[in-house]
């Protein structure tokens, strides 16, 4: 809070206003839903306008959020009474935080659109932020080697899937946002829902992407393996190429270097093969209060990496109706290379 209120000045500004749930578990560490609060922050101080049920779930920022109770339904007309009361001039909002009616109903209150100033700050990660991130990586891999020497012939994908769930929630997990379980053909479907009556045959491909939520910030990870004991050695060759692409990616990630450069260094190892076609999303993405984050590492991305962004690397290659592998892990990256947060 400290850091953004310090923004703020150097910007000139009077105050920002934000109704966004993620810009306030960002600003606040504590979770709430669309619509519960208001926030006001200026370079002085922080208000939290909301409702008489929420004010004591506030109080463990109290230290830099003040919590004023407004009726029920009037948190945006409260944060916009304080503003006039405060005598503020100059307060902004991101119209892209916001739904088109509120913002229009901010901009007929005097205040002026601004430029993502909380989603610029929350791409690179304090230290705090990074090791709730690695922790959440922790769990989810632990979880992973418990649940793999579980899974057998016969098992749905969504057997599996409440397997690794429970796994997750045992360790910690806050939440599962995402937990996809793909057998066979469905390893081809980038993002499958698992189903529950599709079985895990003798001979199958597997593939699974996981990940969890610890104290707001969430992992990311991906397996792909062959479940039997007659890997057809197409599998295997695709399995390594897909590899390769992965360390390629890795071995290009580090401050200073475009999202391009990194997404490009994985995709030429698949292109050159022949396989380019076959890999159809970005090579990765950021990592934090969300599991898709800015920034994205995509074809021609000119976004520069710098320290303490997290993103992952997960190149795939993938034939409709028959199989798919991807191989994703998460990194923190650092000054001359990146550290890999998807392990124990």
């Amino acid at each position: 809070m400290a850091d953004f209120r310090r923004v703020l000045k150097q910007a000139g500004l009077d105050g920002y206003l934000t109704v966004s749930y993620l810009e306030q578990r960002y600003l606040s560490g504590i979770d709430l839903y669309e619509g519960e609060a208001a926030f006001l922050i200026t370079p002085r101080k922080g208000y939290c306008l909301t409702k008489r049920l929420i004010a004591s779930k506030m109080k463990p920022s109290s230290a830099f959020l003040k919590t004023e109770v407004v009726p029920y339904g009037g948190m945006l007309d409260g944060a916009l009474a304080k503003i006039q009361k405060l005598g503020l001039k100059h307060v902004v909002f991101d119209p892209a935080a916001i739904d088109l009616e509120r913002g229009q109903k901010l901009l007929k209150a005097g205040l002026c659109k601004t430029a993502s100033l909380i989603g610029e700050m929350r791409i690179a990660k304090y230290q705090d932020e990074v090791a709730k991130i690695r922790k959440a990586c922790q769990i989810a891999w632990h979880s992973f080697e418990e649940v793999k020497p579980q899974i057998k012939t016969g098992m749905t994908e969504e057997d599996v899937r409440i397997l690794m769930a429970l796994a997750m929630h045992k360790r910690g997990a806050d939440s599962i946002p995402f937990n996809i379980v793909c057998f066979g053909e469905n390893t081809a479907d980038a993002h499958h829902t698992p189903s529950k009556t599709r079985k895990l045959k003798a001979e199958d491909a597997v593939l699974m992407d996981f990940g969890c939520f610890y104290e707001g910030y969430t992992s990311d990870m991906t397996r792909s393996w062959w479940h039997g004991k007659k890997e057809p050695a197409e599998y295997t060759k695709i399995w390594n190429l897909v590899d390769q692409a992965r360390k390629a990616g890795i071995k290009a990630l580090r401050a200073g270097v475009s999202t391009g450069v990194v997404d490009a260094a994985a995709r030429n190892v698949i292109e050159k093969a022949g396989y380019g076609k076959e890999f159809y999303h970005t090579t990765g993405h950021g990592i934090g209060l969300q599991p898709h984050d800015r920034p994205t590492l995509g074809t021609g991305g000119s976004d520069v990496l710098e320290e303490n962004h997290v993103v992952t690397i997960e190149p795939g290659i993938y034939f409709d109706g028959r199989w798919g592998i991807r191989l994703e892990d998460s990194f923190l990256v650092t000054k001359n290379g990146s550290k890999k947060l998807t392990q124990k």
